[in-house]
Parts: structure tokens; C-alpha cells; sequence
């Protein structure tokens, strides 16, 4: 089954690289839905989710990916939220965590840390949904 990828970043040049990255992948599958705007974030993660990962910009024209991302912890807090994001100071790590985010990836986009992390991020939930699904052995 492929993994679900929801990119987030009003740059469609920076979405096309994620995409080539993830399709690009060997070991695993991804099926990538890409939205430019805050707002065509929250309605595919309403319609078209779950996703096992978020991958999301900081600046977006309607609003910036802190509030989004507080927004979509309201409504599901275990999906990985990843900022990627040309902010690399420690004050916008931190705002990251504070809103909910799960880590940072800093633009320029150096291709060996998104497949790190988005592999990372996507085996993490997987594993803990195997491991939900199994029950322990009776004694």
C-alpha cells in the first residue's frame, strides 16, 4: 500500500522536487497530493485523508503553516507534520514545535534528508499501527 504524502508550499517548482524525490523511492510507495494554500490544506485533509504525512511550508499566501498546523492538531493529533520551510533560525524551530510540528526541514532541500525523514516519519506510524493491531498472547 503506498504512502500518503499531503505537500503543502505555494512554490509548485519546491512540490515537483518533493514529488520527484518521493517517486523516485525504491523501497517504498508514495502517493503525493500537493496543495499551494493553507486553507486547500485543511479541506484535503478533511476530504481526502488520512495522510501518513505532512509535509509543510511556513510561508503561504493565506496563512503562515503555524496556524495551519494548529488547526489540523485540532482535528488529528498523530499525523507527522514536517515544516519545510527557508526559516532556519532556533525561534522558528521552536514556533514549529509549539504549533504541533514534529520537525523541520530547512530549504534548500538537500534530497538524502527529505527521503530520511519522510521514511522515518511514514515507518514510525506504520509500525505503531502494526503494533496497535496485534494483540499480546494470552497467558
Amino acid at each position: 500500500m503506498a504512502k500518503r504524502v499531503l505537500v503543502v508550499d505555494d512554490h509548485v517548482p519546491t512540490r515537483a522536487l518533493i514529488r520527484t524525490i518521493l517517486e523516485a523511492e525504491r523501497t517504498d510507495r508514495f502517493e503525493v497530493v500537493e496543495v499551494g494554500t493553507g486553507t486547500d490544506c485543511l479541506k484535503a485533509a478533511d476530504k481526502q485523508g488520512p495522510f501518513d504525512l505532512i509535509l509543510l511550508d511556513v510561508n503561504l499566501p493565506d496563512m503562515d503553516g503555524y496556524s495551519v498546523c494548529r488547526a489540523l492538531r485540532h482535528v488529528d493529533k498523530k499525523v507527522p507534520i514536517v515544516f519545510v520551510t527557508a526559516k532556519g533560525d532556533l525561534k522558528d524551530y521552536t514556533a514549529g514545535r509549539e504549533a504541533g510540528g514534529d520537525s523541520y526541514l530547512v530549504k534548500p532541500i538537500a534530497r538524502a534528508a527529505l527521503r530520511s525523514i519522510v521514511n522515518l516519519f511514514t515507518s514510525i506510524e506504520r509500525a505503531e499501527a502494526d503494533e496497535a493491531g496485534q494483540q499480546a498472547p494470552s497467558s
